[in-house]
């Protein structure tokens, strides 16, 4: 018996379901994402909130698609750049 690929363990838990929701969940992501930068410019920041969006979301959109390592490490990298972000946030100061 051999080991299963990436692709196909995804394809035995649901993943293809995954391929429709997952870029469903990225555009959301991204669309919120871009508000959210859309008010930091009004503020003279600069922020990618719309990158880190659509991590998340396409993360979280995969999960709905049952496709559990995508939704791993969607929502993974879409924590870590939001965090990010934030920290580089915090060091811009406002130009009120």
């Amino acid at each position: 018996m051999r080991e299963l690929s990436v692709s196909e363990q995804q394809e035995v838990s649901g993943g293809l379901f995954g391929l429709i929701t997952a870029p469903i969940g990225g555009i959301l992501g991204a669309a919120i994402g871009s508000i959210v930068d859309a008010g930091n410019r009004l503020s003279g920041r600069d922020s990618n909130f719309k990158g880190s969006g659509a991590l998340l979301g396409a993360g979280i959109g995969a999960a709905v698609g049952l496709s559990p390592l995508t939704a791993i490490l969607g929502i993974g990298s879409g924590i870590v750049s939001i965090v990010r972000n934030g920290l580089g946030l915090k060091a811009q100061k406002p130009t009120f």
